[in-house]
């Protein structure tokens, strides 16, 4: 896959891949992006990705032995989900600190684009956003209906469409779901954040000047005593 990571300006229209049942809640950034260690230094990513740490430690307490072996009980390691690209998620997944290798780890090493689940932290949503990796919020029934294809259509891909926020599996019906208006736009868009933020600078002086020629004496220099 040898992609480049790097953070903002990354589109995302729509996304055809396979998926990856991994609904557990709670999950935090340290299982998803655990510190390196004796066991997971050095290790190249074993499919994809950049063949670097970054990818190679995604998940890395639960995905390897003590031995460095790969775990069978671990959802990549299994032949049926070795390149899915979309993961199923649970409730309140990626919680806990604000690492950004939640996200790049996972991308780097299968090239996760795309996270269905119940709900997200919120650091990590905004981190997604910035490395044009989609987050889909749905019901835990939805969920668990989801999960019963992906377990039944081994290698039978699903195509997730930002445009028409739809989720197309073959033999049922779409799926529908709602993304945030502005994190839309900035996906279909590909817009880093200044892009995003520059058609509103106009707005933003202009209610700095009102508020200048109102408040006067707000925007005068003081001279350090209070």
């Amino acid at each position: 896959m040898g992609q480049n990571i790097q953070r903002g300006g990354h589109a995302f229209v729509a996304h055809e891949g396979l998926a990856a049942p991994f609904l557990f809640d709670n999950v935090s950034t340290d299982v998803i992006a655990p510190a390196l260690t004796n066991l997971t230094d050095g290790l190249d990513a074993p499919r994809g990705g950049l063949g670097s740490a970054r990818g190679a430690t995604a998940f890395a307490n639960i995905r390897y032995n003590a031995d460095g072996s790969p775990r069978r009980d671990f959802v990549f390691n299994q032949e049926a989900y070795r390149t899915a690209s979309i993961m199923i998620v649970g409730r309140n997944y990626a919680t806990g600190s604000s690492r950004v290798t939640g996200v790049t780890r996972p991308l780097a090493a299968w090239g996760v684009r795309v996270y269905i689940g119940e709900s997200f932290g919120p650091i990590f949503l905004t981190n997604a956003v910035q490395y044009g990796v989609l987050t889909v919020e749905l019901p835990r029934e939805t969920l668990n209906e989801i999960v019963e294809w992906v377990e039944s259509h081994h290698g039978v891909r699903m195509k997730v469409d930002l445009e028409r926020q739809l989720i197309e599996m073959p033999g049922r019906d779409p799926i529908p779901f709602e993304t945030d208006p502005r994190v839309r736009n900035k996906l279909l868009n590909g817009l880093h954040d200044l892009e995003e933020i520059e058609p509103h600078l106009p707005a933003a002086q202009a209610v700095r000047e009102r508020d200048q020629q109102e408040r006067p004496w707000i925007y005068q220099p003081g001279d350090g005593r209070r």
